[in-house]
């Protein structure tokens, strides 16, 4: 193998050095070649506005369709280079695996096995580099570092420090997103594994498992203004009566079965500290279907011997499921659980889209988008503390990592022996 390594270094090199080189000058010829094409949608988008007599001015009808002109081109001319790339990198390695073995089929086979991973993981790669290596250590780096870029470690003494402004933001912040990470994933898996399992047992369980997994299709914006129907108070105030008609009140569907009139108007998410439950039930009914769907197809893949054999030992469905199903689909539960973890930590969009944003409902993403807003007055150094704020947020990550490569390492060894 030792006198196949400068072969492979070789060809390897020679292949990156054409990639890099011949798709950026395809690229940029390709967007060159296309760019009447944003002068025609700039035509069509005139004509539609003149033809359909557009209210709002011609030169923003005439911007929108230039930029859809050209993200059509963008996406087209993606595509097409990604083809380009992947037959021009196989199309070289074969050949210069050809030319290096000189005719020995077996010699060239080896080369080009040796290459083929390396390209498909090397754009992989690349993208892990540019778009998350080199922004994470920048961040980290922006976090240790004062406005005039001072080395310091101020910015976390800012957030950990009582009489400074963001402490009790960052302590709610941190206090929330251990609730989240606790109650959400193990709710999702909990109601997943039981919707699974009885809808299994009915004969109309393929339509319950429909309807409970219509919500994944819905944006989490989407199902956080459906639910802010539910949880909804009276208004600001009722509504007085308008030519001796009975006045109207806007109270939520929850509200009303609580028996809360319109005087009580405070939507159920806001109430304190209790509205975070109501914010982590929009998040489980979107994913529970999720979880669900894994799970029936993991408890589908259980050897049907296992089964019958638990079944003449005279196990009961409790111990059917505990002792004999769960342990063999563990695996599938740890990957449900991890997923959710990590979109537990980047949750944003739901306290966001609610108005959610007293610190006793804050996130570590909703508190950069609080700090933002309200210390960015008279604060040089508030882009470093949004590092650190997002630092703690990948901190909050690392014990999930440490499990999961624990758990690979393990079952790799399981299956060495």
């Amino acid at each position: 193998m030792g006198s196949y390594r400068p072969i492979l270094a070789g060809n390897g090199l020679a292949i990156a050095l054409t990639v890099i080189f011949v798709l950026p000058i395809t690229a940029i010829l390709a967007y060159a070649a296309t760019s009447p094409i944003d002068d025609w949608m700039v035509q069509l988008g005139s004509w539609l506005h003149e033809t359909r007599g557009w209210s709002f001015a011609i030169l923003e009808t005439q911007e929108r369709f230039e930029k859809i002109g050209f993200a059509i081109r963008s996406i087209i001319i993606a595509v097409g280079i990604s083809f380009l790339y992947f037959w021009l990198t196989n199309w070289l390695n074969q050949g210069l695996a050809r030319v290096a073995s000189k005719g020995s089929w077996g010699k060239e086979s080896y080369i080009i096995e040796a290459i083929q991973p390396w390209i498909f993981v090397g754009p992989a790669l690349v993208l892990l580099i540019l778009f998350l290596f080199i922004p994470a250590f920048s961040t980290l780096s922006l976090s240790f570092q004062e406005y005039d870029g001072t080395r310091t470690v101020n910015n976390y003494a800012f957030l950990w420090d009582k009489t400074s402004l963001g402490y009790e933001q960052f302590r709610y912040a941190m206090r929330n997103s251990l609730m989240w990470l606790v109650l959400v994933p193990t709710v999702c898996i909990s109601l997943g594994l039981l919707i699974a399992v009885l809808a299994d047992s009915v004969k109309w369980g393929i339509v319950a498992k429909t309807l409970i997994f219509v919500p994944m299709a819905i944006s989490f914006v989407g199902a956080a203004v459906i639910w802010r129907n539910i949880f909804a108070g009276g208004g600001i105030q009722p509504q007085e009566a308008i030519n001796g008609l009975t006045p109207s009140y806007q109270i939520g569907l929850l509200k009303a079965m609580l028996g809360h009139t319109a005087a009580y108007n405070e939507p159920l998410y806001s109430v304190k500290f209790w509205g975070n439950f109501f914010l982590m039930w929009i998040l489980v009914w979107v994913q529970t279907g999720f979880a669900m769907v894994i799970f029936s197809a993991a408890l589908r893949g259980v050897p049907e011997d296992t089964i019958e054999a638990a079944t003449i030992d005279g196990a009961n469905p409790f111990q059917m499921f505990f002792r004999i199903k769960l342990p063999q689909i563990y695996s599938t539960v740890v990957v449900v659980w991890t997923t959710l973890v990590i979109l537990v930590l980047k949750m944003f969009d739901i306290p966001y889209a609610l108005s959610a944003n007293d610190d006793d409902k804050l996130l570590l993403a909703t508190m950069m988008e609080n700090a933002r807003n309200n210390w960015s007055v008279g604060n040089d150094n508030v882009e470093n503390l949004f590092a650190a704020i997002a630092v703690m947020l990948m901190v909050t990550v690392i014990p999930n990592m440490i499990f999961n490569a624990r758990r690979i390492r393990r079952e790799q060894k399981e299956l060495g022996h």
